[in-house]
């Protein structure tokens, strides 16, 4: 089936070699963008990866540039004058400084939308502070809202996804913006903020906190027979009544809502209930008769989930699974998005073809090899 590549023909340089640009980009060339990964020359020859992970790498360019050598400038602004979008993801104002910065860019290539994902952002009194991703959830205020029994912290990444996929729209919209003005701008992306954007929807936990949504017998994790958990949301009275009328309890469907050792007998009376079958048989019967229960995947579990694989929510890519890009567009004629799925190049691969592209002649190419500049 014919794929939609609502971006192919859109440039990218990819300046970053860490997380937040590479979820970034990688949603990029799934939707059809060239992403040109620039690093080092040291690291020729080896798997062009962001620190390992070929779910972030797959479907893009490599070329080599060594960013400290005293011609890099020069090569990176004649780059930059046939790309449409720059991402990277350095520490704010240290790239002006370097002479290639936002400043500089805007001058030379006034078309090109300059993405710049950073902690905290490229201005206030943290812009220039080290962190990762933990450090952004702590400032943002998601940690907490997210379980308030400090101390605790997520085993996987959440600000820097956040922000990468804040930093796709504002780029798309970026786009749209120059389509009427003719001129690119800065895209400014905050990892923290992103996170904190999250609690938009936490009726107020920027005034009194958010304390979390307490645990009740239609609002819980169950263990089933085979040591797995179930999620249970039955918070309406529609949802309720299927799972009680699933579970073989059509009884307890007038006691929801109930508090304190009542809710906690019913809570115990699902539980001995669930314990019986094992958690795929219980989301097979109860997830049709919408009763709001889901098993809770991990690891493996995901490949073997059936409406994970019917909806093609894992690919493979270099013999590994991967994640498939969560953005789908499907027109009339039943195309539609996909996930980009050639392995990452090696690093330097494509270095002469997007030189050559950007106007660089074989002899100019052949000079900055020489001088080991790329």
């Amino acid at each position: 089936m014919t794929q939609i590549q609502p971006l192919k023909g859109l440039k990218v340089l990819d300046l970053t070699l860490l997380p937040p640009g590479g979820y970034c980009t990688v949603q990029l060339a799934d939707l059809g963008a060239e992403v040109i990964r620039v690093e080092s020359p040291a690291q020729a020859g080896q798997p062009s990866l962001v620190i390992g992970q070929v779910a972030l790498s797959r479907g893009k360019r490599s070329i080599t540039l060594d960013q400290r050598h005293a011609r890099a400038n020069e090569v990176l602004m004649r780059l930059a004058k046939s790309a449409d979008v720059l991402v990277e993801n350095a520490k704010p104002g240290s790239m002006a400084a370097r002479g290639f910065g936002w400043p500089q860019a805007q001058i030379a290539a006034p078309r090109l939308i300059w993405c710049s994902i950073s902690g905290f952002g490229q201005d206030g009194p943290n812009a220039e502070w080290a962190g990762h991703d933990l450090s952004y959830l702590g400032h943002s205020g998601l940690m907490s809202a997210l379980n308030p029994s400090l101390p605790w912290h997520p085993g996987a990444m959440i600000s820097v996804p956040l922000g990468a996929m804040a930093a796709v729209s504002a780029i798309l919209a970026a786009l749209l913006e120059r389509g009427k003005t003719g001129r690119g701008c800065q895209v400014d992306i905050s990892l923290s903020e992103a996170s904190t954007w999250l609690l938009a929807g936490a009726p107020g936990a920027l005034k009194d906190g958010f304390g979390g949504i307490t645990a009740t017998p239609d609002r819980r994790l169950y263990q089933c027979g085979d040591g797995r958990f179930v999620t249970v949301a039955a918070a309406e009275p529609r949802t309720w009544g299927a799972l009680c009328e699933g579970l073989g309890a059509p009884d307890l469907a007038e006691k929801r809502g109930l508090k304190g050792e009542e809710a906690q007998a019913v809570a115990d009376r699902l539980s001995a209930i669930f314990a019986t079958r094992p958690a795929a048989e219980w989301v097979a019967k109860l997830g049709p008769l919408g009763a709001a229960v889901n098993a809770v995947n991990a690891g493996a579990d995901i490949l073997s989930d059936p409406h994970i694989v019917a909806r093609g929510g894992v690919v493979e890519v270099a013999g590994q699974p991967t994640p498939a890009n969560p953005i789908r567009l499907i027109n009339a004629d039943g195309a539609r998005t996909g996930s980009a799925l050639d392995a990452p190049p090696v690093v330097g691969q494509h270095t002469d073809e997007v030189l050559g592209a950007a106007g660089f002649s074989p002899d100019e190419i052949a000079g900055l090899r020489a001088e080991k500049v790329i």
